[in-house]
């Protein structure tokens, strides 16, 4: 596919999200994930050379939007589960295909929505419709189209990665989004509440879960609290905590004001738990 070709599908699908500004991810084969925030459409457009290149050495696409947002992400749909969204109201902004019978769909509420009511949005829809729930939080990544994907599970019968394609960018605002949305906010107690954070009971309140501040005073660790951090998220990765679930609780857990101001300490609780991620598993199908 030309640079050309890449570059209007690229336009075409961050159009229709309607976001000021992406944030990609280029997940390499090695498990690293490089972390471009706040891009506008016209820095990705820019960087479509440096993408496709790093796509063509084996390299994973993924983005989604910047801070909060009015969209939500539906991973691993079935062409059975978006023929069935269609018909009841659920209509898709940007409909993206990430392998052959395979979708990922965005989802426009057509207002911002605070974290916590953006991530119990997600996870009813990939309840009503059969997505992946381990993808349902208010800042998934998803796929971006014009790039290959990568995963070998999805490889072509001829052993060729599959394009990502874009198969509808209307931008519209489904039709039971109002409904959806309050629903949503009313069995959670959040409609007059924006600001609320997750409470750190709220994250590891699983019981089969040790809680950080126990890798924090492990003796193994010797006081090193960034080792301590890594080896949780390895941990609650493997008994399935989510990305948001371990970013919350690494944030929250201690006082990360030596890394610089809130942006720079997001940053690091994000990069250890996409870190945590990819060494158990890909991102995304």
């Amino acid at each position: 596919m030309s640079a050309l070709v890449t570059e209007a599908i690229v336009t075409a699908q961050l159009k229709a999200m309607g976001c000021e500004a992406f944030d990609i991810g280029v997940l390499r084969q090695n498990g690293l994930m490089l972390l471009r925030e706040y891009w506008t459409e016209q820095r990705i457009l820019a960087a479509v050379p440096w993408l496709k290149h790093e796509n063509a050495r084996g390299a994973h696409i993924f983005m989604r939007p910047h801070g909060e947002h009015a969209l939500s992400l539906l991973d691993d749909l079935t062409t059975e589960a978006v023929g069935i969204m269609l018909a009841s109201g659920f209509e898709p902004a940007v409909l993206v295909e990430t392998s052959p019978h395979n979708f990922q769909a965005w989802l426009n509420h057509g207002k911002v929505l605070n974290r916590e009511l953006s991530t119990r949005v997600a996870k009813a829809l990939a309840s009503q419709f059969g997505g992946d729930p381990s993808s349902a939080d208010w800042r998934h990544f998803g796929r971006l189209a014009g790039f290959t994907n990568q995963k070998p599970g999805r490889r072509l019968d001829n052993g060729l990665a599959p394009f990502v394609r874009l198969k509808s960018s209307t931008g519209l605002i489904y039709r039971q989004a109002g409904e959806l949305v309050k629903a949503a906010a009313k069995s959670a107690s959040i409609a007059d509440d924006e600001g609320r954070q997750y409470s750190h009971r709220a994250t590891t309140g699983r019981s089969n879960v040790r809680p950080l501040a126990d890798f924090h005073a492990d003796p193994r660790y010797g006081g090193d609290l960034h080792r301590a951090d890594m080896a949780w998220a390895d941990y609650a990765t493997s008994h399935g905590l989510s990305a948001a679930e371990i970013e919350r609780e690494i944030f929250n857990a201690r006082d990360l004001s030596k890394k610089g101001g809130r942006r720079r300490q997001n940053a690091y609780a994000e990069r250890t738990a996409l870190k945590a991620l990819a060494a158990v598993r890909p991102i995304h199908p």
